[in-house]
């Protein structure tokens, strides 16, 4: 769990920008709305190139409208943004309103790409696995560091 300040800065957690590194040695990282969730997601910039090849084999030739589409959901609204020494990035007023992102974020890993999440957001999904809701609880009330 990581507050956003006054300025709108959060610290990216250490164990993401290592693995983002060490993907993509840099420290840049690519910030979009998740297609299916009210939650952003990250990446590092490979998986970024990672995502366009998928478009590439699915679309092959056609770059009609389907494909047009399809990049716009995934790349319209995309921010590449680059860390600070101390691992902060500052969100776009866009990106916390497509996010819902207060003044409280949950990261959650996800292997090739990370969430970022309100937590009060991710409480109000349905489905969501009961261990990591109480993890997600613990967090909040300050019972996990």
């Amino acid at each position: 769990m990581n507050g956003v300040d006054a300025k709108h800065r959060l610290s990216v957690p250490a164990p993401l920008r290592e693995t983002i590194e060490a993907r993509s040695q840099t420290r840049e990282l690519v910030i979009g709305p998740d297609e299916h969730s009210p939650c952003l997601i990250g990446y590092d910039v490979t998986y970024f190139d990672r995502i366009e090849s998928r478009l590439d084999e699915e679309f092959a030739a056609d770059f009609g409208p389907g494909r047009n589409l399809k990049s716009r959901s995934i790349f319209g609204a995309t921010e590449h943004l680059k860390y600070d020494d101390n691992g902060r990035i500052i969100l776009s007023p866009l990106m916390r309103e497509l996010g819902e992102i207060g003044t409280t974020v949950l990261f959650m890993g996800l292997g090739h790409h990370f969430e970022i999440w309100s937590p009060e957001q991710f409480l109000a999904q349905e489905g969501q696995d009961p261990r990591v809701l109480k993890l997600v609880k613990a967090l909040l009330a300050g019972r996990v560091q």
